[in-house]
């Protein structure tokens, strides 16, 4: 995969799902435990639940396309 932004939502970053987004040009997660792996290789982390998370984003997305 590689994609030039990849939101891992709810995702740990386990060493095989980590290979197989090693392209990526840029790394996003959304995890509620701060120790996650996903945070070693992100540029960018939210610690919190992702239900709590998405709809803010779906919401800030929306309002650009405006």
């Amino acid at each position: 995969v590689t994609p030039d932004l990849y939101i891992a939502i709810a995702i740990t970053g386990a060493s095989q799902h980590m290979a197989g987004i090693s392209e990526a040009k840029t790394i996003s997660a959304i995890n509620t435990d701060p120790d996650a792996p996903i945070f070693k290789h992100c540029r960018f982390g939210i610690v919190e639940d992702y239900r709590k998370v998405v709809p803010l984003l779906r919401e800030k997305l929306a309002a650009l396309q405006k």
